[in-house]
C-alpha cells in the first residue's frame, strides 16, 4: 500500500464551440413572462386577498410584455407571434374577457367573505360553548373536591 498524497497530474482539455444556442436573455424573460399569463396567472388572484384587483393587473400585464416582446426579440417571428397573440378587435374582446373574469372574481369574493362571516361566527359560537363547558367542569370539580374532603374529615 502506497502513501502517496500527492495530487494526480491535471489534465487540460482543449476548449470546443459553444453546443448550447445562444440565447439572449431579454427575448426568454419576455417569453417567459409571456407565457405566465397566457397560461392563467389571473387565475391565481382569486386565492389571495385582493384577488380580483391583482388579477386584473396580472392580466393587463399580457399587453404590456405582447408590446415589449417584440422590442427584446432581436430577429424572426415576435415573441407575439409565437405565441399566438392579438391585435385590434381582438385585444378588445380579450379586455371584455379581463373584465368578465374581473366581475366574476369580485362576486366570488364577495361569496367567499359571506362564508368567511358564517365560519368566523360558528368559531365564536364553539369557543363560547367551550368556555361554558369549562366553567362548569370547573364548578363540579370543586363540588366534587368539596364533598370528598368533608367526608374525609368526618372519618
Amino acid at each position: 500500500m502506497s502513501n502517496d498524497s500527492r495530487i494526480p497530474t491535471l489534465t487540460i482539455t482543449q476548449t470546443v464551440p459553444r453546443q448550447t444556442p445562444h440565447n439572449d436573455f431579454g427575448t426568454l424573460l419576455a417569453r417567459a413572462a409571456n407565457e405566465v399569463v397566457r397560461s392563467g396567472a389571473g387565475l391565481v388572484g382569486g386565492m389571495i386577498p385582493a384577488g380580483p384587483i391583482v388579477s386584473a393587473a396580472i392580466s393587463s400585464t399580457k399587453t404590456v410584455v405582447s408590446a415589449v416582446a417584440p422590442k427584446a426579440h432581436a430577429g424572426g417571428m415576435s415573441a407575439t407571434a409565437e405565441t399566438g397573440g392579438s391585435s385590434g378587435a381582438g385585444a378588445a374582446a380579450g379586455n371584455q374577457d379581463a373584465w368578465d373574469l374581473y366581475e366574476a372574481q369580485k362576486m366570488l369574493a364577495a361569496e367567499g367573505q359571506k362564508f368567511n362571516m358564517a365560519y368566523l361566527s360558528l368559531q365564536n359560537e364553539m369557543q363560547k360553548e367551550s368556555r361554558e363547558h369549562n366553567a362548569v367542569s370547573n364548578i363540579m370539580k370543586v363540588r366534587h373536591d368539596s364533598a370528598k374532603a368533608a367526608i374525609n374529615n368526618i372519618r
